[in-house]
């Protein structure tokens, strides 16, 4: 395997979400590389083709992040809906009323949060590499 063999090599496997010490295992399998040549190697290439690989990995991430936004605007739409109607949601080890809406609420507003960052992280990566 030559230099931009072993390049489009990584590229792919780091698109496909691939165990970094899983590349390097087959990198030195297939190469004279040992396992620190390897490590460098791949820093190097994630370093000179970062906006490829983002782009290779964009759409599963985008997929899951708007399957976790979507399933925290759920939960907290529901969370503001059952409380308006004097739904009192228990959780064990809360003390005090409507503590669970509140932490529903909570879960919701974070799982829109995390997966909107998510994505965010992976356009600016691809725009910005």
């Amino acid at each position: 395997m030559n230099q931009q063999e072993a390049t489009d090599f990584v590229i792919s496997e780091l698109g496909k979400h691939h165990q970094k010490n899983d590349i390097i295992q087959k990198l030195c399998e297939s190469t004279s590389m040992n396992w620190s040549q390897a490590e460098k190697f791949i820093q190097q290439v994630w370093a000179e083709h970062g906006t490829v690989i983002a782009q290779k990995q964009s759409p599963m991430i985008v997929a899951i992040g708007t399957v976790v936004v979507l399933a925290g605007l759920f939960i907290a739409v529901l969370t503001i809906y059952l409380t308006l109607q004097g739904e009192n949601i228990r959780m064990r080890g809360l003390p005090f009323p409507y503590a669970g809406n509140i932490a529903y609420f909570l879960i919701g507003a974070a799982m829109i949060g995390g997966g909107l960052r998510g994505m965010w992280d992976t356009i600016v990566r691809m725009w910005n590499s």
